[in-house]
């Protein structure tokens, strides 16, 4: 961020969020003609993203963010196999990962940086997590970004339906390789719903 700023780079897109963003090579996706910066960190929910927002995007001044956050959020709710601690509720997770998505639209709103929301890709996590709650939780949250997309004249990007089996909730086998990350395959699906709404927006 400091060479960014030292330097003055106008950067076209930034795009954050966890694991999923942070090891998607995108201009290889998209093309190299846009000044692209990625500021995904594995592990992040949206507590700690909106906590390194005002670092890692708002003081970029990006011409546009991708934001993608919420499979770690979900994981909250898990049994930690390693720590021994009970997952937390699930209610309390959503009530603040709203609570933490109304903030980053506001921070983007405030400091007039235009703000793309992608939907929380489909997963297949393995026993003995519960696979279920993850189904219910990725589609409650979808539901809430796509609400909070209309009300604030936000882009949608909705990657979710071409990852997904016919089941309406599992991540396709051939598009990953551990359930919850995308491989090329599934990245590069993800890439032509990308391209496509970047264009309808004027981005590229």
């Amino acid at each position: 961020n400091e060479q960014l700023l030292y330097l003055g780079t106008k950067i076209d897109l930034l795009f954050i969020g966890d694991s999923i963003t942070q090891l998607w090579d995108i201009p290889a996706y998209i093309g190299r003609e846009k000044c692209i910066v990625n500021r995904a960190i594995g592990g992040d929910d949206s507590t700690y993203l909106l906590r390194r927002f005002d670092a890692d995007c708002i003081q970029l001044a990006p011409a546009r963010c991708v934001l993608m956050i919420g499979t770690n959020d979900i994981s909250r709710t898990h049994y930690d196999h390693w720590w021994r601690t009970e997952g937390e509720p699930q209610q309390l997770v959503l009530e603040e990962y709203k609570a933490n998505l109304r903030e980053l639209v506001r921070k983007c709103k405030t400091a007039g940086v235009a703000l793309s929301l992608c939907s929380v890709i489909p997963s297949d996590i393995a026993p003995p997590f519960n696979k279920e709650l993850r189904f219910s939780m990725t589609a409650e949250m979808n539901g809430f970004l796509r609400g909070l997309c209309a009300e604030n004249c936000l882009q949608y990007i909705d990657y979710f339906p071409a990852l997904c089996l016919p089941d309406g909730k599992t991540i396709r086998p051939d598009y990953t390789p551990d359930g919850i990350h995308p491989n090329a395959k599934g990245y590069a699906a993800m890439a032509r719903i990308l391209t496509n709404r970047l264009r309808n927006a004027g981005c590229l």
